[in-house]
């Protein structure tokens, strides 16, 4: 087994590298230890660190999760707003209702068409 002997940091700073008391095999030890400490402080700053990204990244879709769900049910409420604003100028509730989901059923039916189209054996696209 090889002993380390202890330089301080005053002689060692004098010395020059070539008359460093130590051996390499001395050297090579301390290394390899140093490289372990600091392997296991960088595993445990990234592991602290993933634990707080996770939990900002958790917060972050919560919060985008809440807004979203507020965004459609404004949606929903102008849609039924403006169905009731047309069904007050046209007289009936039918048609109000058919103007304001038109829009819908055409992108509905552009989408599908676009879908069937790409998902055809003999498509271009694919």
């Amino acid at each position: 087994m090889v002993e380390e002997t202890r330089v301080s940091e005053r002689s060692a700073r004098s010395a020059r590298p070539d008359q460093d008391p130590r051996t390499t095999a001395v050297l090579m030890l301390a290394a390899v230890r140093e490289a372990g400490a600091h392997l296991g402080n960088l595993l445990r700053l990234s592991r602290v660190e993933i634990r707080g990204n996770l939990r900002a990244l958790a917060r972050l879709v919560t919060l985008f999760g809440g807004v979203l769900l507020l965004v459609l049910a404004a949606l929903v409420l102008l849609l039924f707003a403006l169905r009731d604003a047309l069904a007050a100028l046209i007289g009936q509730d039918g048609p109000a209702a058919l103007i304001v989901a038109l829009p819908f059923l055409v992108a509905a039916a552009i989408l599908t068409f676009l879908g069937v189209r790409r998902m055809s054996p003999r498509s271009p696209e694919a």
